[in-house]
Order: structure tokens, then sequence, then C-alpha cells
């Protein structure tokens, strides 16, 4: 599969809230962006508290680069909908078995989940899946799920050195 390059842009504006902010936030835009063929198509455009982007990637980064999916994925779906397949099991012998399965669940995916906190913004999953970087996500619009794979060490360093303007 030909990858592309994934990789944040991030810009400082003036606040729509700036009455409301705290003063440790900084407003700006944020941008998935992947690059392929020549072409840029934007998987997250909005604008938001890079702040969220900078504690995400200081929190995840380490475990992006190793940790691998720890889930039977033979017919190659993308991160996404391996969790999401993981909750359509409906059949427990117990409350707390099935209490202790989505904790599980949860557990398990949480390594690779990115959420802008407070807004509409789908959840992305961003890790390794069959030895490739991956973005996932499902589209409510399309009602599709999204996969796009890149080379994860170059998405690490290129949001570590964008993310040294806002330390």
């Amino acid at each position: 599969m030909n990858c592309g390059k994934l990789y944040f842009n991030l810009e400082r504006k003036a606040s729509p809230y700036e009455e409301e902010l705290p003063p440790n936030e900084v407003w700006g835009i944020i941008q998935i962006c992947y690059e392929f063929d020549n072409t840029v198509e934007y998987i997250l455009d909005w604008q938001w508290d890079i702040i969220e982007v900078r504690d995400w990637f200081d929190e995840a980064s380490d475990r992006l680069a190793v940790k691998k999916l720890d889930v039977l994925n033979d017919e190659n779906q993308s991160i996404a909908e391996l969790r999401a397949l993981g909750y359509e099991r409906s059949f427990f012998f117990s409350e707390d078995e099935m209490f202790l399965y989505h904790a599980n669940l949860e557990e398990c995916f949480s390594d690779f989940k990115f959420h802008l906190r407070g807004t509409p913004t789908p959840t992305y999953y961003i890790g390794l899946n069959n030895e490739q970087g991956e973005i996932s996500y499902y589209s409510a619009e399309q009602k599709i799920y999204k996969r796009y794979c890149f080379n994860m060490d170059e998405f690490l360093k290129s949001t570590a050195d964008t993310l040294l303007n806002f330390r």
C-alpha cells in the first residue's frame, strides 16, 4: 500500500472568546493534513486550544512509535473499525463481564485515541496497524470509515518540530 505524509498544521489566531480564555490557552487553527501524490487533504480543520494537541502528543508520542494494535486483524481493518467491531459483541454471561469487557476494550484503544474535547469533531485513532502508521475515523457525513497510512517516524518528528512553537 502506498502511503502519504501525515502532519499537523497549527497556527495562532485571535480567540473569539478572549475574555473567557484561561491564561494558559493558545487559540488557533488546528489542521491534520494528509499529503499524497502532491494533493493535500484536510482530515481535520478546526479552531480550538492548540495546547490540547501539545498535551496529547506529550502523552502519546512514546507509545505511538512502538505500541502495536493488540487485536486480531485478519481482514486488515482500520483501528477505528476494529474498535467499533469490539462493541458489536452483545452476549455476556453477566453484567460484570460486560463492564469488564468494555473497560478492557477502552483501555486497548485509548492509546490510539485523539479527540479535541468539547467539540463535535470525530474521534481519530492514530497508531501502528500492520506495521504502518495509520490514522482512521468514522465519517458521520459519509457514513464510512476513513483510513490513511503514513510513516510514523516522519509524523512524530514533524509533530515535535511543529509543537516547538507552542512550548
